[in-house]
């Protein structure tokens, strides 16, 4: 890892993005500061909204409060249709084929490539992070190469999206590809836990005249659940020696954070108005219909009835049809009052269901490990500041003591900046697939049997469908291990091997033409001197306790060493 004077932490969330600064110091007392953004239009928050606006032309505009303010202040209101708002796109990358030609929809409906949208809010966000650096130091200006940066990912991330994202990094200079060790990735969880468990009491939220912290005693088993605006993230982590931690479950979850329950929120809303009166708001009004959304957002957090101020357009497309009050006769939990929606608790709380269900699945499952002691569940991320979402967890499950820190949804990426500074303060992780490669094996009649082969330059007949296995499901594999596996050409004048790696749920596998097994990436390793024959070796050595899989090949007969780039996106 890079030996830098500064860290910058960029947390790219689904609904919300922010970063986070740090000096190397010899002090005690770490400094780590985040910024306030939105203040000139009445805001004061951590983050900004992860939203990146675009001309016609599909030139950078503006980004975060200021994408949102401009695209629903533009006048005239063509001009906001003609314009490429890009929000929530952090989901284009979970659980999906991802290719470097991906594209994504804006909210006009046209469409932009990903990695532009996703490197262009980065180059924002990095621009911001150094401009900020320069207003509050005298005599140095710091530049992108002078900082060691980290971005958070969620732990259920798959190898390509994170790739992407360190593509979309390169792309806008926060790192160059000769010095790929600037670029860390903490996983959000595991930042989350870091920081936490050194928190005191009083950085907890309690209702009570005590105040439960993480213990820090080796034993001590806790679920971190990092309840984003895209995906629920869990992960189980134990407190070993010297503080570290282990993780003791591979990480899981949804994509039911809190989007989930706005979008029930939206749909109750064309419940009442209609489907075709919502849809033709929000087509002729894009920009009240992104503000009602944000409001939307921000009701969350209570528990109690709700009141949202009805846009004035949407309630003039109404009134065409029938008259106001009309909409709301026989609607259960709504009422109108002079110009806003009142949404009573029950219905409230009946927005969060499908999320708090498939959760509370997850959790249990989880719990229900024999081989698992899990004493707390720590709450982070700006989904846990939901009091609906506290409640139903410690009503559920009372055996845990259920934590939140203060403010939940800054601790990921304080935690990232910890994490950067001190890597090894993750021992261990759980593999969360097998992993392995194709190799061409000796033919077998019996076990190749129906499997595809072929007949080298000596005459011998491999089979070519074979998956040699180099890390199981659920193995535990620490973070700095280093795995050799030896292998040999199958053919004399051999001279380069291709290495093409695999992935499973399966924790069993012989062929990778069985189902599930999918393509995850593929490099060659050059084999110049044929003069061994077969039997020539190749060294390949693989870091899978990483956040990022990492590997070297060496050619051992010429003694060349080089790393090898894992090329996890599909061209």
């Amino acid at each position: 890892m890079a030996n830098s004077v500064l860290y910058i932490a960029i947390d790219f969330g689904t609904s919300y993005s922010g970063y986070a600064i740090s000096f190397k110091t010899k002090q005690p007392q770490e400094s780590i500061q985040i910024p306030n953004w939105g203040v000139n239009f009445g805001y004061n928050t951590f983050k900004t909204p992860t939203c990146i606006l675009f001309d016609e032309h599909e030139t950078f505009q503006k980004f975060g409060y200021d994408a949102m303010m401009t695209y629903t202040r533009s006048t005239p209101k063509s001009q906001a249709r003609k314009s490429f708002l890009f929000e929530h796109f952090k989901m284009e990358l979970y659980d999906k084929e991802i290719h470097r030609d991906l594209m994504i929809t804006a909210k006009n409906g046209g469409q932009m490539k990903a990695l532009t949208v996703f490197s262009e809010s980065l180059r924002y966000l990095k621009d911001h992070a150094l401009e900020k650096i320069k207003e509050n130091t005298t005599g140095k200006t710091f530049i992108a190469s002078d900082v060691t940066w980290v971005l958070t990912v969620p732990a259920i991330w798959n190898a390509a999206a994170k790739q992407f994202m360190r593509e979309a990094a390169i792309e806008a200079g926060l790192v160059i590809e000769s010095e790929p060790e600037r670029l860390v990735f903490a996983l959000e969880p595991e930042a989350a836990s870091i920081y936490c468990k050194q928190l005191p009491s009083e950085g907890y939220i309690s209702e009570e005249a005590c105040r439960d912290t993480l213990e820090q005693k080796p034993g001590t088993q806790y679920m971190v659940v990092d309840c984003g605006g895209g995906t629920i993230d869990i992960t189980v982590h134990e407190v070993v020696e010297d503080g570290k931690l282990k993780e003791l479950n591979a990480a899981s979850g949804n994509d039911m954070g809190g989007q989930t329950v706005d979008r029930k929120f939206i749909s109750f809303l064309k419940e009442i108005f209609s489907e075709k009166i919502y849809n033709k708001f929000e087509q002729d009004f894009p920009a009240e219909a992104l503000k009602l959304k944000y409001d939307i957002a921000l009701a969350k957090s209570c528990d109690q009835l709700v009141l949202i101020q009805c846009p004035v357009t949407l309630q003039d497309l109404a009134k065409k049809e029938k008259a106001i009050e009309s909409y709301f006769e026989g609607v259960e939990g709504a009422e109108w009052d002079e110009g806003s929606i009142i949404i009573k608790e029950d219905k409230l709380q009946s927005f969060f269901d499908e999320s708090l269900k498939t959760t509370a699945e997850k959790l249990e499952k989880i719990m229900s490990n024999p081989e698992l002691n899990i004493e707390y569940m720590l709450l982070v991320g700006g989904f846990a500041e939901c009091k609906i979402l506290k409640k139903f967890l410690k009503e559920r499950f009372d055996k845990c003591k259920i934590v939140c820190p203060v403010e939940p949804q800054v601790v990921i990426i304080k935690g990232a900046i910890r994490y950067a500074k001190q890597p090894k303060v993750v021992k261990s992780r759980m593999s969360a697939l097998t992993y392995g490669i194709r190799i061409d094996a000796p033919f077998d009649k019996v076990l190749h049997k129906g499997k595809t082969s072929y007949v080298n330059s000596e005459g011998q007949t491999y089979c070519d469908v074979c998956f040699e296995t180099f890390v199981r499901k659920g193995e535990s594999v620490n973070c700095d291990e280093v795995r050799q596996f030896f292998f040999n050409p199958s053919d004399t004048n051999q001279t380069f091997a291709t290495f093409q790696f695999f992935s499973t749920n399966e924790k069993q596998v012989q062929f990778i033409d069985e189902p599930g097994v999918e393509s995850v990436g593929v490099f060659q390793v050059g084999m110049p001197k044929t003069d061994g024959g077969l039997s020539r070796e190749i060294k390949l050595e693989i870091k899978f306790g990483s956040t990022e899989m990492k590997a070297t090949a060496t050619d051992v007969d010429s003694g060349e060493t080089t790393s090898v780039k894992l090329d996890f996106i599909n061209s």
